[in-house]
C-alpha cells in the first residue's frame, strides 16, 4: 500500500467503552487489515463494501461496476476486531451489538476525497457491516464520454440547446446517472450562468456551481430544500431523486421559468418515467409542456480488449432475442488475463435509451394514453430503445450479451 490513508471520525458513540475503543482501534494487525481493504476498495472504484459474518469468520466482499467481487475471507479470531474497527471509525457505539446502527466518517487516499457511510446489521453470526463510499471529486466528464451512440448523443446535445425545459435522468441504483447529470450540466454551463444543484450525496463538484446536500442535522426536507433553491432563480438546476409530488411540482415549476433543470427520477424505462410522473398526481399538460428528454441508462462491465473472445450469433440465440441481427454478427465472452486480473473484464460501459417528446407523443401525453400506446408510437419515431443500444455494444465488443440482458 504506497499512500497513506487518513481517517476523520464524524461522531462518537455515546456509550463507548474509551479503554476497549483505543483497543480496537490501535491493533496494528487490524488497522491494517482495514486499511488494505479500503485502500483495495478505492482503487477499483467500488461503491460498496460489504463485511459478512459467516460461521467461520468473515467474506469480505466490494461491488465494482455493479457486481459483488471477493476482497478477502477473514478468519473467526479477527473477526469481531475488524468489525469494531468499523464502527469505531464511524462514530458508531460498538458495545451495541444487537440493533442496527449507522455512521459516518471521511477518508483520505493521496489525493482521493471520500466520504463513507456504514450501516451495521446484526445476523446470525454476528454483525454485518456495509461501508457505502462516495468519491468526492470534480466532474470532469463531458456529455461525448459517457459512451453514448453517435445517434444519441447528437440528439441529446440538440435537446440540451433548450433552455428552459426540465431533463429526466432514469435508471436503477449505481447506474451512472449522476456523471451523466454533471456531464450535462458542463454541456450548458457558460460563464453569465447561474447554476445549483440540491441531492443527498454530493459526488462531484463542479467549479462556480453552488451545491447543496441534505443530511440528518439539516432541519428542513428535501422539497423545501428543492423549492428555495429555485426561488433563487437559477439559470441551471439540479435536484436530486424526485419521489412525491411535491418534489415533482416544484421541479416543474422550476423548468417553466426559463431555467433548465435536471432531475433523477426511478423507472424500469424512459416511458415509465413519463407515467410515473402522472402517477405523483402531476397534470399530463404539464409534463408535456416542460419535458425536453428522458434518458435511461445502466452500467455493464467492459469487456477486457486484450482477451475477449469472438462467436457468432446462432439462429437460436436471434430468434431468442426477438432482434433482427446483420449477416455475420458476432458477439464477444470473457475470459481472463493478466491484463484484467482473471476477471475478463476491465472498466464498464454504459447503454442508452433516449426519448425525446414530439409533438405527437405530447399529445398522448395530454390525453392520458397508456405506457404501450405511448411507447409504441416513440419506437415509430425512432427511439432506441437500451436492448437496441446494449446489443449494439456487444456485437462491438464492449460488453456481453448476457450482461445486456441481464441490465433489462
Amino acid at each position: 500500500m504506497s499512500e497513506k490513508i487518513r481517517f476523520e471520525t464524524m461522531r462518537k458513540g455515546s456509550e463507548t467503552n474509551p479503554r476497549q475503543a483505543r483497543s480496537a482501534v490501535a491493533d496494528k494487525g487490524v488497522v491494517q487489515e482495514i486499511d488494505q481493504i479500503l485502500s483495495r476498495a478505492v482503487d477499483a472504484g467500488a461503491t460498496d463494501i460489504h463485511f459478512e459474518p459467516r460461521q467461520d469468520g468473515l467474506l469480505v466482499r466490494m461491488r465494482v461496476a455493479g457486481s459483488l467481487e471477493k476482497v478477502k475471507a477473514i478468519d473467526e479470531e479477527m473477526k469481531i476486531n475488524v468489525l469494531n474497527r468499523l464502527k469505531v471509525l464511524s462514530g458508531m457505539d460498538f458495545t451495541k451489538t444487537k440493533v442496527p446502527q449507522s455512521g459516518f466518517f471521511k477518508m483520505q487516499v493521496g489525493e482521493k476525497k471520500l466520504e463513507l457511510y456504514s450501516y451495521s446489521l446484526p445476523t446470525l453470526y454476528g454483525e454485518s457491516v456495509t461501508v457505502k463510499v462516495q468519491y468526492k471529486q470534480s466532474a470532469t466528464k463531458r456529455v461525448d464520454q459517457l459512451g453514448m451512440g453517435k445517434a444519441i448523443l447528437a440528439s441529446y446535445r440538440k435537446a440540451l440547446t433548450r433552455t428552459s425545459r426540465l431533463f429526466l435522468i432514469t435508471g436503477p441504483p449505481g447506474s451512472g446517472k449522476r456523471t451523466t447529470i454533471y456531464a450535462s450540466i458542463l454541456e450548458v454551463m457558460q460563464p453569465g450562468m447561474m447554476a445549483m444543484g440540491f441531492d443527498p450525496v454530493l459526488k462531484y463538484e463542479i467549479p462556480g456551481m453552488l451545491q447543496g446536500k441534505l443530511d440528518e442535522h439539516n432541519e428542513f426536507t428535501f422539497a423545501e430544500a428543492v423549492e428555495a433553491l429555485l426561488k433563487q432563480e437559477p439559470d441551471v438546476a439540479y435536484i436530486g431523486d424526485i419521489l412525491d409530488e411535491t418534489e415533482a411540482r416544484a421541479t416543474i415549476q422550476g423548468a417553466f421559468a426559463k431555467r433548465r433543470v435536471f432531475a433523477r427520477v426511478t423507472a424500469n424505462d424512459t416511458i415509465n418515467a413519463v407515467q410515473n410522473f402522472m402517477d405523483m398526481g402531476i397534470q399530463p399538460f404539464l409534463i408535456a409542456a416542460s419535458l425536453a428528454a428522458v434518458l435511461n441508462q445502466r452500467l455493464l462491465r467492459k469487456l477486457c480488449r486484450s482477451c475477449r473472445e469472438p462467436y457468432e450469433a446462432s439462429e437460436a440465440l436471434q430468434k431468442e432475442l426477438g432482434y433482427k441481427l446483420p449477416p455475420g454478427a458476432q458477439f464477444y465472452r470473457a475470459k481472463g488475463c493478466s491484463a484484467c486480473n482473471d476477471t475478463g473484464y476491465k472498466g464498464v460501459i454504459a447503454i442508452f435509451e433516449l426519448f425525446i417528446p414530439s409533438e405527437e407523443t405530447n399529445k398522448m401525453i395530454v390525453a392520458k394514453q397508456g405506457v404501450q400506446a405511448l411507447h409504441e408510437q416513440a419506437l415509430k419515431e425512432g427511439l432506441s430503445t437500451l436492448k437496441a443500444d446494449g446489443i449494439r455494444k456487444a456485437m462491438g465488443g464492449y460488453c456481453t450479451l448476457e450482461e445486456v440482458i441481464n441490465a433489462l
